[in-house]
């Protein structure tokens, strides 16, 4: 038997997840609202109404002079922020890893 405890998402909260997801990869041109709501199985009205709120936050944006939207700055900052530190992480490992390795000449003679 498992001990690991599962959660329930909030059906809001799911929905807004899958949002994220669907505009990812559509970060120049966007996604008309008709787009969005068929892409996440929602009724046209949930799109008008929580696309302008989140574009509040930050995490989505309306694509100027248009009605398609996509990610926001907020969305794409946290993003940079999470490569750069996992690269800066790589490059720790990287050198740590060279530190400990053994030089090429000297590896015939541990190998003995």
């Amino acid at each position: 038997m498992s001990s690991e405890k599962t959660y329930s998402l909030a059906a809001p909260i799911r929905k807004t997840c899958d949002l994220f997801r669907l505009l990812a990869g559509h970060e120049v041109l966007g996604l008309a609202p008709g787009e969005i709501a068929k892409g996440i199985d929602v009724p046209p009205s949930w799109v008008s109404q929580n696309l302008p709120a989140l574009a509040t936050t930050g995490y989505v944006e309306q694509v100027a002079g248009t009605n398609r939207w996509r990610l926001g700055v907020q969305f794409v900052r946290i993003a940079v922020t999470v490569g750069t530190n996992l690269n800066r992480a790589k490059q720790q490992l990287d050198d740590l890893s060279a530190r400990y390795s053994v030089p090429t000449d000297q590896v015939e003679r541990y190998s003995r």
